[in-house]
C-alpha cells in the first residue's frame, strides 16, 4: 500500500488518491454494464425519481475510488523506487465493510478520494504480513461525503 511497510504506517495517516469526473457518458456506460436501473441511465426516468436527475450507481463511486487508489499507489511506488528504496510486497485485500452512499453523485461532479488509516496490526496467522484498516471516502466539490467504506489490505510486515 503506497509503497510502505507495515511499520511505516501510523493511525490517522491520510492518503490522497486523486479525483474522478463523473460524466453523462461514463455514468450511462457503467450503469448499462453493471447497474441497469432507469434512474442511472435515463434522464426522463431520473427526473421522476428520488434524485430528480441522473445519478451514478453507488458501486460506480467505489470503482472510481479503486481506480484512483491504484493510480496513486503506482505513482508513489514508482517515486520510491526511483529514489532507490526497497519496495514491499503487495498484498491482497480481505474485503470491505460498512459501504454507504449518503449523497448522490451526478454528471459534472468531480469526486475527490482519500483513505485514512484507522488501525494496523501484524498477523499471527501469516508471518511477515500485517493488516491495515482504513476509512475510504469520496467527497463532492462542496466537501460533502458521497461515498465511504471500511477497507482492509494486507501489507508487508518484513523489515
Amino acid at each position: 500500500m503506497i509503497g510502505l511497510y507495515l511499520h511505516e504506517f501510523d493511525v490517522g495517516r491520510v492518503m490522497l488518491h486523486g479525483s474522478y469526473l463523473f460524466t453523462p457518458d461514463n455514468i450511462r456506460s457503467y450503469s448499462t454494464a453493471f447497474a441497469p436501473v432507469g434512474f442511472h441511465m435515463h434522464a426522463g426516468e431520473a427526473a421522476k425519481g428520488l434524485f430528480g436527475k441522473t445519478a451514478a450507481a453507488g458501486f460506480h463511486t467505489c470503482s472510481a475510488w479503486m481506480s484512483c487508489y491504484v493510480a496513486a499507489n503506482a505513482r508513489e511506488r514508482a517515486r520510491l523506487e526511483a529514489e532507490g528504496k526497497r519496495l514491499p510486497r503487495i498484498g491482497p485485500s480481505p474485503g470491505i465493510a460498512k459501504v454507504r452512499w449518503p449523497r448522490p453523485v451526478h454528471a459534472g461532479d468531480t469526486i475527490a478520494y482519500r483513505s485514512t488509516v484507522t488501525a494496523m496490526r501484524e498477523l499471527a496467522s501469516r508471518p511477515g504480513w500485517g493488516l491495515v484498516t482504513f476509512q475510504a471516502e469520496g467527497h463532492n466539490p462542496a466537501g460533502e461525503l458521497v461515498m465511504a467504506f471500511e477497507g482492509r489490505v494486507l501489507v508487508d510486515a518484513s523489515r
